[in-house]
């Protein structure tokens, strides 16, 4: 018998704009946030590549200048946040590249960046805002991976995510690995 955290792990998606203003609302078309088990988050922030590699705050404006209102610069600024990041880039798809977060943590100093094509993501995107708006989508949600497994975002996540050295030994831990 296995003791601890098991593989059927409880899966919530939610949508990046979804507590904020409805006026806000389209400054975060595009992201998506995945926690599984209430614990590590993967965030899926539609193209950056205009911005990055290499990802720094150096491409934010100035606090001083106010809140972001371009929606790119709020994906960039949530990945920057983000231990676990999926993002289309044509010319990096399937790759996975680690990065410096410049407000890490001692723990977990860098953020892990995965690559998909633009067209994968576009399916995942799409699959990601069906799942927000179920069972998955709720703030105490009851879905589990075996329950979801069929679908194209949680075995994107199964298979590139938690199968990556990348992948924290302290999450993976967390979702029974």
């Amino acid at each position: 018998m296995k003791v601890g955290t098991p593989a059927n792990y409880y899966v919530r998606v939610t949508f990046a704009g979804a507590e904020g203003p409805a006026e806000d609302a389209h400054l975060h078309r595009g992201s998506y946030a995945v926690a599984l088990n209430f614990g590590p988050e993967i965030a899926f922030l539609d193209d950056l590549s205009g911005l990055g590699p290499p990802w720094s705050e150096a491409n934010l404006p100035p606090e001083s200048d106010g809140e972001l209102r371009e929606p790119d610069l709020v994906r960039l600024l949530a990945l920057l946040h983000s231990r676990y990041t999926v993002t289309p880039n044509a010319a990096l798809a399937g790759r996975t590249e680690r990065f410096t977060l410049p407000w890490g943590s001692a723990d977990q100093p860098e953020g892990v960046v995965f690559y998909t094509s633009p067209a994968e993501f576009a399916v995942l995107l799409d699959d990601l805002e069906a799942l927000a708006g179920t069972e998955a989508g709720k703030v105490h949600s009851g879905v589990r991976r075996d329950d979801v497994l069929g679908r194209p975002v949680i075995r994107f996540v199964e298979e590139r995510v938690l199968g990556s050295p990348s992948w924290h030994p302290r999450d993976a831990k967390s979702v029974g690995r």
